[in-house]
């Protein structure tokens, strides 16, 4: 039982963080007025919420284990939202 929280308890922080990630780009990102990129992380931030949610559903469900396809999609979009907000940062030299 008490890995079966951590695991979970694991998912929820690492989709907290994405999302997190993903919201700070968005303001970044409209900070630096990158159009594009705040559009493309104000919905990845939608979908890291929903990922989010999902985990803790998932926790109060008592599932055994937690969704890793979720998860991977949630670190994934948060990666590329975040390399994206880079690449147009620093790209245009």
């Amino acid at each position: 039982m008490e890995l079966v929280l951590r695991r979970n308890l694991g998912v929820i922080v690492a989709a907290f963080c994405s999302a997190v990630a993903c919201g700070a780009t968005f303001l970044l990102a409209l900070y630096r007025q990158f159009a594009l990129v705040e559009v493309a992380a104000s919905i990845a931030t939608g979908v890291e919420v929903y990922f989010l949610s999902s985990a803790i559903g998932d926790m109060l469900e008592d599932r055994n284990q937690p969704s890793a396809l979720k998860l991977l999609a949630a670190m994934g979009l948060a990666t590329g939202i975040v390399s994206y907000f880079l690449i147009s940062k620093y790209g245009h030299s």
